[in-house]
């Protein structure tokens, strides 16, 4: 009777080792229906003109899966106070999960500056458009263009560059 309970416990082990849950990654189906989601953006920043920042916002998005990578296409909007500037933007987002997070970023931003901040003008209020690439899980570098649009007008154009984890 042992031997009939056991070998019934061993077929009905197999068959359950089959569901969806205990396939690899790779091998679950696609999934091309379009998933709208709505999510805190946060990020941390090094660099010019600000030195430290943090941002905080919100993504708007979608979200799907092809080719064994889940996709994302959002639209955030945030504010990035620093030591030396603040930074709000409207960015448009595009990354993937599956190949380590690696995407690209685009935004409109104002930006404001005070206290001896690095590679631009203090107490100027600028305008530009910033590139932000994620080579790996939303981390990597950041560069933007910017116009004066307040204060003197000698040396109104300046470039941006820092690094940072996040949005």
């Amino acid at each position: 009777m042992r031997q009939h309970l056991a070998v019934a416990m061993l077929f009905l082990s197999t068959l359950a080792g089959r569901g969806n849950a205990q396939r690899c990654r790779g091998c679950a189906p696609e999934d091309t229906l379009i998933h709208t989601h709505f999510s805190p953006a946060f990020g941390v920043h090094f660099g010019s003109p600000q030195k430290a920042s943090a941002a905080l916002g919100v993504a708007l998005g979608e979200s799907w899966r092809r080719n064994g990578a889940d996709h994302s296409r959002l639209f955030a909007i945030y504010a990035e106070p620093g030591l030396s500037a603040a930074r709000a933007s409207i960015a448009f987002l595009d990354y993937r999960r599956g190949n380590f997070g690696s995407g690209i970023g685009v935004a409109a931003t104002a930006l404001r500056t005070w206290d001896d901040p690095w590679s631009a003008r203090e107490n100027t209020t600028y305008g530009g458009v910033e590139i932000s690439l994620w080579p790996i899980v939303f981390v990597g570098p950041r560069v933007g263009l910017f116009h004066a649009m307040s204060g003197p007008s000698s040396k109104p154009w300046f470039m941006s560059l820092d690094f940072g984890f996040g949005l």
